[in-house]
């Protein structure tokens, strides 16, 4: 067994002999099947980001078609946001209990379904229980998708590849979503029936895709990791030998298994594969901090997110240009994304997540001061979203190195969680804050969140430069 460490591990962390596992993944390196993965898991994320920006996008036609107000749109929103808290706790716990690639395939099959049922709804009942299963569908996706590559990759690799997931997700896909829904709502609009019907279509257009992910990700590799959590050592052999291939078409028939790990690297787990395990010892403490700091961030940008377009028209611009500039503004997520990739492989966790959340502040009240013309909200905008999805990036990365292999999907899925409750949540204090001071409002509040970020983020510990065996399992190997 190995005994190198990352020359990277920062100063005052103990480091601990390397298990055979993560010597041989960081043998392994990044191929093309390591590629493979990353494109599967942003192919499904980013149907995620498209459904978490469809009912702001849409919003304004839902409630001329349903004859609803802006409270009741506001609880769709809600419905997809605690369907998704659903899909986490549920998609967190397969992913632990039968394995990541189980719990994918589930996830987009439950989103199809409840996106064809989001088009057929006749009442504002049956659109709020189709957006819930809608949630329940995507809920474990990007959890259950940050657990199984942060297993998957080298040390050295881990921080970047898991940044690119929110490339997809929250770069590429807030911009294309807004693009998409300014094309299908606008000059498509007609040819979809108009109004009342182009947004159940865009629905249509939304689910069926997916189906064709579920297809191709039968190919995935399972987790090593989890495998051998489980004592599956045949198996974990199998899984590494694909990896190592090297080739797209050794995911099908990678040949001989080869050797890379025994009975005697199996590392000792947590008692039982239980939800009760995340609110124990270390795991507590983790959970608090790095929880309590994806309540701030995630419910920012959520909120955000879907009343942008609402804000927007509130100051007099059409629905087609407000969603043009949103599109516009969230050039800057796609670039914090970029950024964050980037660091994530090179700096530590704790002070860039806090520093990106001062600077988020700093951008949100001059958005609440300054953001007076079309100019000032385009750049001013996007200089927000730069910092919000920076900071909600640099959160993803950290939180899969948090916890044990037995509970990683489903500590993951816990603190993406309470992120969850807050996009259900603050959209509800936004509006109370809107209706009050108006658009100045709603990001002066969103800057306290990122104040009070700042000071729990503090309390999280630094992972940056270790493997996850090292991070996680130094106290159950002491026991």
């Amino acid at each position: 067994m190995s005994t190198s460490t990352p020359a990277s591990i920062p100063p005052g962390v103990d480091p601990v002999p390397a298990s055979a596992l993560s010597s041989a993944l960081d043998r392994i390196g990044f191929t093309r099947v390591q590629g493979a993965v990353i494109l599967l898991l942003m192919a499904g994320l980013f149907f995620d980001s498209l459904e978490q920006n469809s009912t702001g996008a849409m919003g304004p036609l839902i409630k001329d078609s349903l004859g609803i107000g802006n409270a009741q749109l506001t609880f769709i929103n809600t419905a997809t946001v605690i369907g998704g808290l659903v899909g986490r706790l549920i998609g967190g716990y397969i992913a632990d209990r039968w394995g990541r690639r189980v719990a994918l395939s589930l996830n987009l099959l439950v989103y199809t379904l409840g996106g064809l049922i989001s088009a057929a709804s006749v009442s504002y009942e049956m659109l709020l229980a189709s957006r819930f299963i809608v949630g329940i569908g995507l809920g474990g996706e990007f959890t259950v998708g940050l657990a199984i590559l942060a297993e998957l990759v080298a040390t050295r690799h881990r921080g970047s590849l898991l940044a690119t997931l929110n490339i997809s997700s929250g770069g590429i896909g807030n911009i294309a979503s807004f693009g998409f829904f300014m094309l299908v709502l606008g000059p498509l609009g007609g040819v979809l029936g108009g109004d009342d019907t182009s947004w159940r279509w865009t629905y249509v257009i939304l689910a069926v895709p997916a189906l064709l992910v579920v297809f191709f990700r039968r190919y995935l590799p399972e987790s090593p990791r989890f495998l051998l959590s489980k004592g599956r050592v045949d198996e974990a052999n199998r899984s590494l030998t694909r990896l190592a291939s090297g080739s797209i078409a050794g995911l099908r028939d990678p040949g001989p298994t080869k050797q890379f790990v025994t009975d005697a690297d199996i590392l000792p787990t947590t008692a039982s594969t239980s939800y009760a395990e995340v609110f124990r010892g270390q795991n507590l403490r983790r959970t608090a901090a790095v929880g309590a700091a994806s309540w701030m961030s995630f419910g920012a940008q959520v909120t955000l997110l879907f009343l942008m377009p609402i804000l927007l028209v509130s100051r007099g611009y059409s629905l087609t240009d407000s969603l043009l500039f949103t599109m516009i503004m969230n050039v800057g997520s796609l670039f914090g994304a970029c950024a964050a990739c980037y660091l994530a492989g090179r700096v530590r966790r704790r002070p860039t997540v806090m520093t990106a959340a001062v600077l988020g502040c700093v951008s949100a009240v001059a958005f609440a001061t300054l953001a007076n013309s079309v100019a000032t909200i385009l750049v001013l905008g996007a200089v927000f979203q730069f910092f919000t999805m920076m900071l909600n990036t640099m959160l993803s990365v950290w939180t899969p190195e948090l916890f044990p292999t037995s509970i990683r999907g489903m500590g993951t899925s816990i603190v993406n969680g309470i992120g969850n409750v807050a996009g259900a949540v603050m959209p509800f204090a936004a509006l109370f804050f809107f209706d009050r001071a108006g658009v100045a409002g709603v990001f002066f509040m969103i800057a306290a969140m990122y104040v009070l970020l700042v000071v729990v983020a503090r309390f999280g510990p630094e992972t940056f430069g270790q493997s996850l065996e090292e991070v996680n399992e130094k106290e159950l190997v002491a026991a």
